[in-house]
């Protein structure tokens, strides 16, 4: 009897490794030569770039950049094609973009050379606008009448409030009276 559970339990065993072998013996899809599947062929890998727009032809669908390239330290002209697949941002077509916008452009470069956007977003110059610029914009403070109770006086003033200030009054500020320097006399 124990001859029998041995080799029941023995055979066993030996079809699981015969069957986990077929299993996984299974022939994969295997890279081609290159070590690219023709899956990654299909899409170029996703390109970035920020930068000033020089010139819009919408004749050929494209527009010029100006860019910094990073690696080299230097700025350089590129030109980007759209075409249906483009998605704007801030703008509806290639025709709204102007030269002097500031845009980031997502692009793929085909095995052609040609640098097709994806998706173009051109900045607000509204949200680009400093903070400071806002603290100009108010207006003055009214003239403010205060009466003596002592005296019965009144006395106006104008600006004097704590934390305001005009632009005219940080111009004044900022700009300092030249000093002369003491002349010694010998």
């Amino acid at each position: 009897m124990k001859i029998k559970t041995g080799l029941i339990l023995g055979m066993t065993v030996s079809l699981m490794f015969i069957g986990t072998g077929l299993t996984f013996g299974q022939e994969q899809n295997q890279p081609e030569q290159g070590g690219v599947t023709s899956e990654m062929q299909s899409e170029p890998e996703m390109q970035w770039a920020w930068g000033e727009v020089l010139s819009v032809d919408t004749q050929k669908n494209e527009f010029t950049v100006k860019y910094l390239d990073y690696e080299t330290d230097q700025e350089k002209e590129m030109t980007i094609s759209v075409n249906e697949k483009t998605t704007y941002e801030n703008v509806k077509s290639l025709n709204e973009i102007k030269p002097l916008d500031t845009a980031g452009i997502d692009y793929i470069i085909t095995p052609e050379g040609r640098n097709i956007a994806r998706n173009v977003s051109i900045e607000n110059p509204e949200s680009a606008k400093p903070e400071s610029q806002g603290a100009e914009t108010l207006a003055p403070p009214a003239a403010t009448t205060v009466q003596n109770p002592a005296t019965r006086e009144s006395t106006s003033t104008v600006g004097t409030e704590v934390g305001v200030s005009t632009p005219e009054m940080n111009k004044e500020n900022t700009e300092e009276a030249p000093q002369e320097t003491p002349k010694s006399e010998e």
